[in-house]
């Protein structure tokens, strides 16, 4: 018995090493394959890199230039590292250096996270085991192969064809339609149309066009000889420390300047025949390849509002974009301050025209009508455009001096990152300022909603009047704001990891931001006070915009506030003093920071969730008891507060350890929840006992979460796939006393939040006040 299974062990064993030896590819194989690893890396970095650099202004000289600085070291790092591997040793050279490169490639010059792990496995795998089945069959044919041989080669060939296939398929397939998701804001009564003309149709003034500049541009023509207003040129070293060393080098040596002599250049849109001082708005681009000129893409918004009346400069600040002569430093760091400064030193030049006679300008700019317009990391170039308006020096250097004070009406921001510069290491504080944000849900750049953050953060004085207001667009990306970014968030290979197929079409988003933006300065530029229903809730305006989902932000500067739970930790307690906070029969009663996909801390808020599980069950309350001393004036007010919904779960957890089938049910019930929208009623009780109860759905249902499904499949993506936007909500107490003239809205007693018309959810309250009608 015992002879037996030495037998049988060492059968065994000789046919497991026969396996092995048959399946070992040869070392002339292995050269193959790595010869086939090495092409299909070189193929993927040509092509990548010409849909980065070639096909977007470069030329072939520079992208030759550019692709010679990767692969040469990316060769050599390939070489040393597989000199170094050890137990590789026995592979051929070619072998080792092809992995090695693919391997260094993806992760160094891409770093595409869990992504390029699957690229590089698909650049190695795929032409290995066809160069090398192709190897073997050349070196083979003529001879009498077994038919394990032809099998084994046969399989290798038609696996590393059909990897090659799928993978190129997979990497240009654009993704999949999704199911459109239902617009329950649409459901509600809709308010009036706005009686006002379309703000984003042409206006009756002839465009004209020119472009200023310092007139010695080596890459642009069109700030050289054709500039029609030569400018001086701007010292930015004590401020731009990251123009420096040998990048710092290669990008003075391509521009033909450095940070000490950054140019002041602008292409100019304005009504020829205009008559009178005209509002004056710059534009700024943000990050983009360089070489990919990016101030020309807002040409569509300049012709508009130059129709319209509007002075319109878009200024060039593409020498503070990524370059091609990066090669891996990624450009400039912590530089959107100063991209927000050399929009008030074109402020400055504008100043200065306007009193030089001569000048095509001459008495022809309203400086006390100014706009300030950016995009993203422009966008957070008017965070600090703002600030720096109103400072005496640089925070970070007290050498470099400001005497800026301009009379800027308006900031607008599109798709704004935020927080990349911090001056003087805080996120930049924004006092009195009339501002505007847009950002769209399939932004694959600016994937959080980061505007919300500098929009949260300004606060106005007693006796400013203006508003913020923000727009949060579904099918909307980052790049179609800019006509020359266009549909693609970025360039091969990070733009092949997303669904575009849901994108909307670029019409649509441009006419989105026509209506908005137009609107927005003729507001605050021109004191047309007709659209501003529109920040307030977007079905004002819906015979101009898209058929879309939008989520409106709104917050008027002389609001009373409620609550905005920033002022402590007593759940119990409100803002405005003497008010207090009562609840009854809550699953979830919190209050807690509302931050969005990348933690971009918005505010505090009330999180606040029900679930009526029982029949039995009673309706959770949420209910703000105002004091006699509060006095508040409810005449010709608006009861306003921010709702967004939270996908946390709306069970009651009870005390001590839960029960295991209790932790299953609660998982399952979480798995099938519906994308329903939340309603419920709410109550206003004066101090005689009379009460007024409306539905939320009275202006609008609270729109679900948006689910906006990115990538072309979820694990390539490592983002959540929604975040809880807020959304406005607003109710007439004039209309509502109308309909209820016992009540007495001037001795109001308690405002409540009764969860009864929605069997269950979480949602999260904030910025609860009184608003002025008619601001």
């Amino acid at each position: 018995m015992h002879e037996t299974q030495q037998t049988f062990r060492r059968r065994a064993r000789k046919w497991l090493q026969q396996a092995l030896t048959f399946i070992t590819p040869s070392r002339a194989t292995l050269k193959a394959a790595g010869i086939g690893i090495l092409i299909a890396a070189l193929l993927f970095l040509v092509f990548t890199m010409a849909d980065g650099l070639l096909f977007r202004g470069v030329g072939f000289g520079y992208y030759l230039l550019a692709l010679l600085s990767r692969v040469i070291p990316a060769l050599l790092a390939a070489w040393l590292i597989s000199r170094a591997v050890f137990l590789a040793g026995k592979t051929p050279p070619y072998f080792r250096m092809g992995v090695a490169f693919t391997i260094f490639c993806i992760l160094y010059f891409f770093r595409l996270r869990a992504a390029g792990w699957i690229l590089i496995t698909m650049l190695i795998l795929f032409p290995a085991l066809l160069l090398g089945a192709l190897s073997y069959w050349r070196r083979h044919r003529g001879e009498k192969w077994s038919r394990p041989q032809k099998v084994l080669t046969l399989l290798a060939l038609f696996t590393g064809l059909a990897g090659i296939i799928i993978g190129l398929y997979l990497f240009r397939y654009p993704g999949n339609p999704v199911a459109p998701t239902r617009n329950y804001k649409m459901t509600a009564p809709l308010p009036p149309a706005i009686a006002a003309a379309d703000p984003s149709r042409p206006g009756n003034y002839k465009v004209s066009f020119l472009t200023y500049g310092s007139g010695n541009d080596k890459r642009r023509p069109l700030y050289n000889k054709a500039v029609k207003i030569k400018t001086p040129t701007v010292d930015a070293s004590l401020l731009l420390k990251s123009w420096s060393g040998i990048y710092g080098k290669l990008r003075t040596w391509y521009f033909g300047f450095d940070a000490t002599e950054l140019p002041l250049n602008a292409m100019v849109w304005y009504p020829e025949n205009l008559q009178g001082p005209a509002p004056l708005v710059l534009v700024v681009h943000g990050n983009h390849l360089a070489q990919d000129w990016s101030e020309r893409g807002y040409d569509y918004l300049a012709e508009l509002l130059a129709s319209r009346g509007y002075i319109v400069a878009s200024v060039d600040e593409n020498f503070m974009n990524t370059s091609f002569t990066d090669i891996t430093s990624g450009g400039l760091k912590n530089e959107n301050g100063v991209r927000g400064w050399l929009m008030l030193k074109h402020l400055e030049r504008w100043r200065k025209w306007n009193r030089e006679p001569g000048n095509p300008f001459y008495h022809r700019v309203d400086m006390d009508r100014i706009a300030l317009m950016g995009h993203s990391r422009g966008g957070e170039a008017m965070s600090h455009a703002a600030l720096f308006n109103t400072l005496p020096c640089h925070p970070d250097n007290a050498s470099e001096a400001f005497d800026f004070n301009f009379n800027i009406k308006a900031y607008v921001a599109i798709a704004p990152v935020d927080g990349q510069y911090k001056p003087a290491g805080i996120l930049a504080p924004l006092k009195n300022i009339n501002y505007f944000v847009i950002q769209g849900t399939h932004d694959m750049d600016m994937k959080s909603y980061g505007g919300l953050s500098p929009w949260h953060r300004i606060r106005y004085d007693d006796g400013y009047t203006g508003f913020k207001a923000g727009l949060y667009v579904h099918h909307a990306n980052h790049g179609q704001f800019n006509t020359t970014w266009g549909k693609y968030d970025g360039s091969s290979p990070y733009a092949n990891l997303y669904n575009i197929t849901n994108v909307m079409p670029v019409k649509d988003q441009e006419q989105i931001a026509k209506v908005y933006i137009s609107a927005f300065l003729d507001i605050n530029l021109k004191g047309d006070t007709a659209y501003r229903p529109l920040f307030m809730d977007y079905r004002y305006g819906r015979q101009w915009l898209p058929e879309q989902i939008y989520f409106n932000q709104f917050e008027d500067s002389r609001s009373t506030f409620i609550a905005r739970y920033e002022e402590d930790l007593d759940l119990r307690t409100a803002t405005l003093p003497g008010v207090s906070i009562a609840a009854r029969h809550l699953s979830v009663w919190r209050e807690a920071r509302h931050d969005l996909m990348w933690k971009d801390h918005i505010s505090r808020a009330a999180y606040i969730g029900w679930s009526r599980e029982g029949a039995d069950s009673l309706p959770g309350r949420y209910t703000f008891i105002l004091p006699d001393s509060a006095r508040l004036q409810l005449a010709g007010r608006s009861l306003v507060f921010s709702l967004a919904e939270s996908k946390e779960s709306a069970r009651h957890v009870r005390k001590g350890k839960q029960a295991k089938d209790e932790k299953k049910a609660e998982k399952k019930a979480e798995k099938e929840e519906k994308d329903e929208a939340i309603d419920f009623t709410l109550e206003l009780t004066d101090r005689q006992g009379h009460q007024v109860r409306f539905p939320l759905s009275a202006c609008a249902p609270l729109q679900p979460q948006i689910q906006k499904k990115l990538a072309k499949f979820a694990f390539l993506s490592k983002d959540d796939d929604a975040e809880s936007i807020p959304d406005f909500f607003y109710y007439n107490l004039d209309m509502l006393q109308k309909q209820h003239p016992a009540f007495l809205m001037n001795s109001l007693y308690s405002i409540g939040f009764i969860f009864d018309r929605t069997a269950s959810g979480v949602v999260i309250l904030d910025d609860v006040g009184l608003m002025e009608l008619g601001q």
